[in-house]
């Protein structure tokens, strides 16, 4: 029986770690797809450059209805009134009361 159970070890290795073999090797592929996709910290820099270059291109063209500083100057506005709003809107709430009810066991 022993000698039976050892045999059979040493048939069926091989196809284990074939097995073993190839997901590993699906699993090292997908890793490496997944860094190629990545973005880079440099590549990050560059849009970030090219978002303020052209934010400062707008600014240089004025073509819209409102010239940018008031625009940008309004969204400000507009937070800080939204801000001043909440903290009035949490100052009202000055007591909070909990009532309970007694609870009798009358049956009427």
């Amino acid at each position: 029986m022993g000698n039976s159970l050892a045999s059979f070890l040493e048939y069926i290795w091989a196809p284990f770690l074939a097995i073993f073999w190839y997901f590993v090797n699906r699993l090292t592929g997908k890793t490496d797809e997944l860094e190629k996709t990545k973005a880079a910290n440099t590549s990050l820099g560059r849009v970030a450059d090219h978002a303020r270059e052209l934010d400062k291109r707008i600014d240089a063209l004025a073509h819209t209805a409102l010239p940018r500083e008031e625009f940008k100057s309004d969204i400000a506005s507009l937070h800080l009134r939204l801000n001043n709003m909440e903290r009035n809107k949490a100052d009202k709430i000055k007591n909070v009361r909990i009532h309970q009810t007694k609870n009798n066991n009358d049956n009427g």
